[in-house]
């Protein structure tokens, strides 16, 4: 069996849908962790790693040269990807080591270069991508006018996925629950949702993001605590270019646009690359147990357009907790879709976790060589 057969088939098994009314469906957790593949799959202009941080430092914020020509990069410098993680790595151990310091860098400068180089992130995303903004907090995140025939697919993908969740038998939730945890800054899995609920309800009244927003578009959020049987997890590991600090320990959402003076003042939370990923901030350090909780409670998981870089420690050390021992994995099921080969997508699973290889036929591995779409379009058809 194939895996969108598989896949197919677990749905199908876990939903309430054809079910006699009045028994309890169990909840099937579903999943999805999306990394810059995902967001490639809906349009190649979504920028990799490597795209979105090679640049010239020159053309963005003063700050951010300025700390560049401080550590030895001159002016006019381009920023390729790996020289991009060394001046991250040198910023994030200025400010956790004090003693290291050059002799004219303090905290509240180093706190400055950091919300500089995450507003030029920012401006260097909408250079070579779009970002859906809302103009006011009445609005949904739209996708484009004019879908391609690959994208109406996704949606339809997502929106087959969540038709066979339900809560409406005595609040106790029931079938399908999918879930989100991406490394993406945009916002494509937010706009997704919007589309699948219709003109009137808003994702956000029935997604979890790992901490409550202050606000949400300039406004009291919808909600303040979620109730289990009509909510869903969307959270960000690296954040995201719509979440922004309110003082030390608090967040807002905020989809609407930011000019120059705004974001000198105040940049989206972003997670960058590192030499030494380091991920000791407030947000992280909120959204981390939220994040394995989820995966803990999954009882199916599905990997899309992130290869399980071994640079990635933590976020491998995260996926783990899914099924921390043998045991686990064989009451779960596990799906990678990406372009590698096969075998390179098992030698990948096997370095997370590793105890596969004991027994592989005991676990549930469904490895897909291929782009999303076309898993996509093989799960639709078996519908």
């Amino acid at each position: 069996m194939t895996s969108p057969e598989k896949f197919v088939q677990a749905i199908k098994s876990a939903s309430y849908q054809g079910k006699p009314y009045g028994i309890l469906t169990p909840l099937t957790n579903v999943t999805f962790f999306l990394g810059a593949g995902f967001s490639k799959s809906w349009d190649a202009t979504f920028p990799t790693g490597n795209e979105l941080f090679t640049f010239d430092i020159s053309k963005y914020n003063e700050e951010f040269e300025e700390f560049a020509e401080n550590i030895g990069y001159r002016n006019k410098t381009k920023v390729t990807f790996s020289k991009f993680k060394d001046i991250a790595y040198q910023l994030s151990m200025q400010k956790k080591y004090s003693s290291i310091r050059s002799r004219y860098v303090d905290l509240n400068n180093l706190n400055f270069v950091e919300n500089s180089i995450n507003a030029a992130i920012i401006k260097r995303f909408k250079e070579v991508a779009h970002l859906n903004h809302v103009k006011d907090h009445k609005e949904k995140l739209r996708l484009t006018a004019k879908p391609s025939y690959e994208q109406t697919q996704i949606v339809n993908f997502f929106s087959w996925l969540h038709d066979q969740s339900t809560g409406d038998t005595d609040e106790i939730p029931e079938g399908v629950r999918p879930n989100y945890i991406t490394t993406n800054y945009d916002f494509l899995m937010e706009s997704i949702l919007d589309a699948i609920l219709g003109s009137d309800d808003t994702h956000f009244l029935y997604t979890y993001r790992g901490f409550t927003p202050l606000e949400i578009n300039g406004f009291n959020r919808p909600k303040t605590v979620f109730n289990h049987w009509l909510v869903q997890s969307l959270i960000k590991i690296n954040g995201g270019f719509e979440i922004y600090k309110c003082g030390e320990k608090d967040f807002s959402l905020d989809y609407r646009e930011k000019n120059d003076d705004e974001l000198k003042k105040n940049a989206p939370v972003l997670i960058v690359p590192n030499r030494e990923q380091d991920y000791t901030g407030t947000y992280f350090q909120t959204i981390f147990p939220k994040a394995i909780r989820t995966l803990q409670e999954t009882n199916i998981l599905v990997i899309v357009g992130y290869s399980l870089p071994e640079e990635d420690a933590l976020l491998r050390l995260l996926l783990r907790q899914f099924a921390e021992e043998n045991v686990d994995a064989t009451e779960k099921q596990i799906f990678f879709i990406n372009p590698m080969k096969v075998g390179e997508q098992v030698e990948k699973l096997l370095s997370v976790f590793p105890y596969l290889e004991v027994a592989p036929s005991r676990y549930q591995i469904f490895p897909y060589a291929g782009l999303f779409t076309e898993w996509i379009e093989e799960v639709l058809t078996k519908i």
